[in-house]
């Protein structure tokens, strides 16, 4: 006869009581006792066995999606179900002038050939890694400079392997290397002495029965493998046909920096006498795809299928064939400031530094041309940031800590730190301010109440040699705060507003930026009177829009300022800062001051604490009318 199992429950003693409780209805073991028989230890190890089991069939089926899965290679095989390849590691590329400098040219000597995978040495922190050149390389006679052309040059070990191909038990080859740049494989087939370059496959919808093509795919342990098409999808290669298989072999984001390099060798086709100058710094190097990347990205881009529509299409695609790009933001040139018809605009924000190479933008903006499916130009611009500088005030019970006063500031310190990386530093990332202060208050039980002054500062690098127009975009309302200066009840200019700037020098004397809460933006400097405090050399120097959040400054042309940018400070309406577009909000300048919470004496503080938004240094190109 059936009888009823107790089956709920999949921890060790949940197990053990069902089988003791099972065993225990049985009339062969009424009143025995359990507790210090052998048979206790009988229901140990098959409660052991139980739960064994129970956890094995759980990872197990947990490892079959892509959603639970918690190894490398089975969330590569959840994912390539969707048609998607994780991303290898990239190998850093820079941008270098190379000259020949006892090189002239004749009538029988007019060029110079670099060849494919010529060696350049960097070290970073005192170790070597090898940079390569990608292709071949011709540099013709240049009359007034002789040998010289800007080169690209990657990082990574060139390797070649070799193998046979047999349709019967030999027909995709593993590379046994990690850290493959899989945009550096090449492949050549030969068969009765006819050697055949094959390409990388893009989409299937271009490939035929007879296109040289190979397709490649993640394998076990983060390693690749290439293999080649069935005479429907690809050629097939003939059985006994040699295969070369060409990879470099990086070390991903290392090298990334790298500005120093010398030729791996004495010479170049027969030249030697070298110069090597850094055209910027080496950039790109990325790790291999992770785990987490690749369950965010797979899904994703399935719904893509390879083409760029929407502008979420775009962002997919560069990150993933970009895993340098930290971020990406797009949207519609009906969306601009102006619209601009016919294009989408794409930021990208890089994982190191804050904005991307010329080189690297270029790439992208290549790259994209093969997805599109309309007539659409892609502009590729520079991410902008609204910096935060929040001032808190934090009022602890100091009976309920045995940290110190300067020990408190520091840990909210970093707690500010963690929340601009955690909250802040991506696109469409809003600071929250009551987030904010909820986020500082939790980080300690003494601490009783948080307060912020909220303001927002932009910067920009005007030219010193010409006079320019600028644009900086808030795009928050800012406050007016329009009052009268008065000195023995006469009015003696307008009322200040909101707006403050660092110094710069103008008309020879060093000045700021102020506004008289009407709309006008205006330059001065501090009066040796301190009566008058302000003197102002221009009382029209540009517009602010406080609705809009957006100053217009007016053919500006300062002779020095300090630093490489000028600092712009407004009081923001809301404290709640939302970005739109290209815009990432940072934290800069945040200070703390920590107050006894009984006595209401300040018992500490801490100024200009090194968040990314403090530390950064955002250059910005010279143009007649630019937006920030």
């Amino acid at each position: 006869m059936a009888e009823n199992l107790t089956v709920s429950g999949l921890n060790f003693d949940t197990i053990k009581t069902n089988l003791r409780n099972y065993i225990a209805n049985k009339p062969e073991f009424a009143d025995y006792d359990f507790a210090d028989s052998a048979l206790n230890t009988l229901l140990d190890l098959l409660a052991y066995n139980t739960y064994y089991n129970s956890f094995y069939a759980n990872m197990a089926a947990n490892e079959g999606f892509l959603d639970t899965a918690q190894f490398y290679d089975n969330v590569v095989s959840r994912a390539k179900a969707l048609g998607y390849v994780p991303t290898s590691a990239r190998g850093a590329s820079a941008n270098v002038k190379i000259i020949f400098t006892n090189s002239v040219a004749n009538t029988t000597f007019r060029s110079i050939t670099v060849p494919k995978n010529t060696q350049f040495i960097t070290s970073i922190n005192s170790i070597s890694y090898t940079f390569v050149t990608p292709r071949t390389y011709t540099i013709s006679a240049n009359s007034t400079l002789g040998f010289a052309q800007h080169i690209n040059i990657v990082e990574g070990t060139p390797v070649t392997h070799r193998y046979t191909y047999s349709s019967s038990s030999n027909t995709s080859f593993v590379l046994p290397n990690r850290n493959v740049d899989t945009n550096s494989i090449s492949v050549t087939v030969t068969t009765n002495g006819n050697t055949q370059t094959y390409i990388p496959a893009s989409d299937i919808f271009d490939v035929t029965s007879t296109s040289q093509v190979f397709f490649f795919d993640a394998d076990r342990d983060q390693k690749y493998k290439v293999y080649f098409g069935d005479n429907v999808l690809g050629k097939k290669p003939v059985t006994g046909s040699q295969i070369a298989i060409s990879y470099r072999v990086c070390n991903g984001s290392i090298p990334n920096g790298a500005n120093n390099y010398s030729l791996s060798g004495s010479e170049i086709d027969g030249q030697g006498s070298i110069y090597i100058i850094p055209v910027g710094r080496a950039t790109g190097g990325a790790e291999i795809e992770d785990i987490e990347s690749i369950r965010f990205n797979a899904p994703r881009m399935y719904e893509t299928q390879n083409r760029t529509v929407t502008g979420k299409d775009y962002e997919r695609v560069i990150l993933r064939d970009y895993p340098d790009i930290a971020a990406v933001s797009t949207w519609g040139g009906e969306e601009n400031e102006p619209p601009i018809y016919g294009k989408v605009f794409v930021a990208a924000k890089p994982k190191i530094g804050t904005i991307v190479s010329s080189n690297r933008k270029n790439d992208i903006r290549l790259s994209l041309r093969k997805y599109n499916v309309q007539s659409i130009d892609v502009e590729i611009v520079d991410p902008t940031y609204i910096y935060v500088i929040p001032s808190v005030i934090t009022r602890y019970n100091t009976t309920k800590t045995t940290y110190s006063s300067g020990e408190m500031a520091s840990i909210i310190s970093n707690r500010i730190i963690s929340y601009e990386s955690e909250y802040l530093s991506q696109f469409n990332k809003n600071f929250r301010y009551s987030k904010f202060l909820e986020y500082i208050d939790d980080v300690n039980d003494a601490i009783e109440t948080s307060t912020a002054v909220i303001r927002l500062r932009k910067t920009f690098s005007p030219s010193t040699t010409n006079i320019n127009s600028y644009t900086i975009n808030f795009n928050n309302t800012l406050q007016r705060l329009g009052t009268s200066s008065l000195i023995s009840g006469v009015p003696t200019h307008p009322g200040f507003g909101s707006i403050t700037s660092s110094s710069f020098t103008y008309q020879g004397y060093n000045c700021y930026f102020d506004d008289n809460g009407f709309g006008t933006l205006r330059i001065y400097y501090k009066s040796a009177d301190a009566r008058l405090g302000r003197s102002y050399i221009n009382y029209n120097a540009g517009t602010i829009d406080y609705e809009r959040g957006i100053i217009s400054i007016n053919d500006f042309l300062p002779s020095n300022y300090n630093g490489d940018t000028i600092s712009i400070i407004a009081a923001p309406v809301n404290n709640n800062i939302q970005p739109i577009r290209n815009q990432i909000v940072l934290l800069s300048q945040a200070e703390v001051s920590v107050v006894d919470d009984v006595t209401g004496v300040t018992l500490a503080t801490t100024s200009n604490i090194e968040t990314v938004g403090q530390t950064a240094t955002l250059l910005t190109p010279s143009r007649k009318s630019y937006t920030f």
